[in-house]
């Protein structure tokens, strides 16, 4: 809708311009960028946000916030095993929760917000550190985002365990 409305004003431009008015509609066709720059630079905020959300009460084990940030339908995918369902994610979730020792420490590497801002896929670099055990298994993970009403949450995590 927003493209429709610049290229209206851009033609409305030229129709002035020749009319010797043009002053009046070059920032409308400027605004109308700004807006649509504006409203996907708030979108992305948004999707980060609820990236930093997702890891965080992970690492936290707080069960509500990792909850909250997680969609009703979510997938998790993990080298070849699918759950189903933000229930039986939490089901799993909840069970991490109770080894002790372990830190979730997150780089985010890259971040894309999809047109129309109702989705994107964050890519993390990921590492379960267990320093009491000795462990530090690192993980490959593409976050599929979903914006529904105004929320971002967690639609898919796709999860590689990688050669340490």
């Amino acid at each position: 809708m927003r493209k429709k409305h610049a290229v209206a004003a851009g033609v409305a431009a030229v129709a002035m311009s020749a009319a010797g008015i043009a002053a009046v509609a070059v920032p409308t066709v400027a605004s109308a960028s700004a807006s649509a720059s504006s409203h996907h630079d708030r979108c992305a905020a948004g999707m980060h946000a609820a990236v930093l959300e997702d890891n965080a009460a992970y690492n936290a084990r707080d069960p509500q916030r990792y909850e909250a940030v997680l969609n009703p339908k979510m997938l998790f995918f993990y080298d070849g095993n699918v759950t189903y369902g933000r229930d039986a994610i939490m089901a799993n979730a909840r069970k991490d929760f109770t080894v002790p020792g372990w830190v979730w420490k997150t780089t985010i590497l890259s971040e894309t917000v999809f047109a129309g801002c109702e989705g994107g896929v964050a890519v993390v670099d990921a590492h379960s550190v267990n320093a009491s055990a000795g462990t530090d298994v690192h993980f490959a993970v593409a976050m599929t985002m979903v914006n529904e009403h105004g929320k971002w949450t967690v639609g898919m995590d796709t999860v590689h365990r990688l050669p340490n």
